[in-house]
């Protein structure tokens, strides 16, 4: 039985959904903790009426060691999201933005040891050209290394450490579970990591305008809920590091929506690096189209000979 969505085509639509979280968020005017806590919060309000409707069951049925992972993972999600927000306060978003996009390299190992799964040389040449991308968009502020730079590019690494478990646990995991329980219980863990950190620095999570709650609404719904809720959708059907990689597309159109949309105009590094990644990231996913097409093949081929008419 053939699946209804194209993952590949589904992997671009929620990284189109993704590259709108930017404009969402500057639009908010609200603090990074607020911003990340209540794109959570509204992410699980979403999806608790879709969950509601197939079922309570698929809650329930979980087990405990799957439910220690999910929770697991949603620390995982949650630390990238804060060590992210951290890194900005010391170091340039091209900078944050060059070394979290080291995340496809840490997925592509970590899969490879734990997941055994084989990296085609289509990923393996989309992943050196995410990386290059990266580094070429950030290359005017990693030129200038500080004490104080140091310090948020090391917290920038850890995010994309922590994005990269958050994949890789994902993949495995997604293989269990039903895709809208797993998101339930993910988005819920990492919202309460999110909470404590911020209560932890004392920052208060209030919304100050209702505009503010429409962009967070929207943040949530269209960014969160769909559209990271897609990868990890996708995660059953493809691998760890290529749906990492889709997701390094999505801070390239972040640029275009917010020069179209609030007036900012991006670095010739930004528009030159971001083209290279794209570049990579089509060229990966024409790999997993080529072995989806495979698969199908196969799948068609094995239908036709256990079907009885065809004996």
């Amino acid at each position: 039985m053939r699946r209804s969505i194209n993952p590949a085509t589904a992997l671009w639509f929620g990284a189109l959904c993704t590259s709108f979280a930017a404009t969402f968020i500057i639009a908010s005017g609200e603090p990074p903790f607020v911003v990340a806590f209540y794109r959570l919060l509204f992410a699980v309000a979403f999806l608790l009426p879709v969950a509601a409707v197939r079922g309570w069951d698929q809650l329930s049925t979980i087990n405990r060691t799957h439910l220690v992972w999910c929770l697991l993972v949603g620390v995982f999600f949650g630390l990238h999201l804060v060590t992210y927000i951290a890194s900005l306060a010391y170091t340039s978003v091209a900078s944050a933005g060059a070394l979290v996009s080291l995340q496809p390299v840490f997925v592509a190992i970590g899969a490879s040891i734990f997941l055994r799964e084989r990296i085609d040389l289509h990923v393996k040449i989309g992943i050196a050209c995410a990386v290059i991308g990266g580094m070429i968009v950030g290359s005017g502020d990693l030129v200038t290394v500080t004490r104080t730079a140091l310090l948020g590019d090391f917290l920038a690494l850890t995010s994309a450490f922590m994005i990269s478990l958050y994949f890789v646990a994902g993949r495995a995991l997604r293989q269990h579970l039903d895709i809208i329980p797993y998101l339930v219980v993910v988005y819920s863990s990492s919202m309460i990591v999110v909470a404590v950190i911020s209560l932890g620095f004392h920052v208060p999570l209030i919304i100050s305008t209702s505009k503010s709650l429409l962009h967070l609404l929207a943040l949530g719904l269209i960014s969160t809920a769909i559209g990271h809720g897609i990868y990890n959708w996708a995660l059953k059907y493809v691998n760890a590091s290529t749906v990492s990689l889709v997701m390094l597309a999505s801070p390239v159109a972040e640029t275009v929506w917010v020069y179209f949309f609030l007036g900012q105009i991006p670095a010739i590094t930004s528009i030159i690096g971001g083209v290279i990644v794209i570049i990579g990231t089509a060229l990966a996913m024409t790999g997993e189209k080529e072995k989806e097409q495979e698969a199908d093949t196969a799948a068609d081929l094995c239908e036709f000979s256990h079907n009885p008419r065809n004996s």
